[in-house]
């Protein structure tokens, strides 16, 4: 069934999909309010259906539920008010679920994970296949899904081993947070955390206020070349710098201590330089650009490498969401109650 909703409406698998747009293109009042425990909730209708959606989740976690929603809708059930997303994919093995919740669950994945679409991704990542939690966490910020139904659906497209995917899957993504942060995690961990380096140059990052990158590049101290940044964004701000401040993110020290075992050589001579920044939690909706060069600040000579970002800041969807063309009064619509 998902497959023929992305040939029906011709969505590009090239690009994460976008699932709200696809539930406003089909007809589906889609809505954001906060709902406490809920993550979701389906009501069909005439002549329109509603799709209402937690405005306090990550948008991961609207997007992937958005999805199971849809689900919902497409295959035309009853009216439905889902608790938290993730849970539906350990509970989808037990016998005991109900089959619409396993068919709107299994429509959300094919959906917004198909295997082209995973491939497409890792590929954009410059991932290859995964081998941590943390390619699994950058997927699935680059798809806007949650990382639990990410490692799962690795396994079930195959992509990866299901051992692999169910100890993946296992790991809290608060956690994955602390360790890519250490002290300077958000406070609020319904924000997410940007794991970026060399592979990043150039590509855009969908963000929301409040979020924090993470940004790890390759310097050779020796060389008297190290990274210097040519434009901050007004909304967004430098928290910390491993060569400055007492701080360094904990999958940094692992991944040194790996290269060094294995190239005791190449580990003397090149380090990881990491910063941290944050988007501004009152950050307005636009596209930033973030820049870096590596030079030597005492010469005249040209930069040897150069690292440029394009920060997409989207904010919370509250409300209502309707199109301009919906938002016109039809004729002799004005002033009517």
């Amino acid at each position: 069934m998902a497959s023929e909703i992305h040939a029906d409406l011709e969505i590009d698998l090239t690009k994460p999909v976008d699932v709200f747009g696809t539930i406003q293109q089909l007809g589906v009042v889609l809505a954001f309010r906060p709902l406490g425990r809920v993550s979701g909730v389906y009501v069909p209708g005439t002549p329109a259906s509603g799709i209402l959606l937690h405005d306090g989740h990550p948008r991961t976690r609207q997007r992937y539920s958005a999805g199971h929603e849809l689900g919902h809708h497409v295959f035309g059930h009853d009216a439905e008010i889902d608790l938290e997303p993730d849970a539906g994919l350990q509970r989808g093995a037990n016998e005991r679920w109900p089959d619409h919740e396993k068919e709107a669950e299994a429509f959300a994945a094919w959906f917004l994970m198909p295997r082209r679409l995973l491939r497409v991704g890792l590929e954009h990542l410059g991932i290859g296949d995964p081998t941590d939690p943390y390619d699994v966490y950058a997927l699935s910020l680059w798809l806007g899904t949650s990382y639990t139904a990410t490692a799962r659906q690795l396994a079930v497209t195959r992509l990866v081993q299901q051992r692999l995917a169910d100890e993946w899957a296992s790991i809290p993504p608060a956690n994955l947070k602390r360790a890519l942060a250490g002290e300077m995690v958000p406070n609020d961990l319904h924000n997410d955390v940007w794991w970026l380096d060399s592979r990043h140059h150039m590509q855009p990052v969908d963000a929301r206020p409040g979020d924090r990158l993470v940004l790890t590049l390759p310097e050779i101290p020796s060389s008297g070349f190290s990274w210097t940044f040519t434009s901050v964004p007004t909304q967004m701000e430098l928290l910390a710098d491993s060569y400055r401040e007492q701080w360094e993110p904990d999958f940094a020290i692992g991944r040194r201590e790996v290269a060094a075992a294995d190239d005791p050589e190449r580990a003397g001579t090149e380090a990881e330089r990491s910063f941290v920044l944050e988007v501004s939690p009152e950050a307005d909706i636009g596209v930033d650009h973030l820049a870096l060069v590596k030079d030597q600040t005492w010469t005249d000579e040209e930069p040897s490498d150069n690292y440029e970002l394009l920060v997409s800041v989207k904010a919370p969807l509250h409300g209502v969401q309707m199109s301009e063309a919906e938002l016109v009064l039809p004729p002799g619509g004005e002033g009517t109650a």
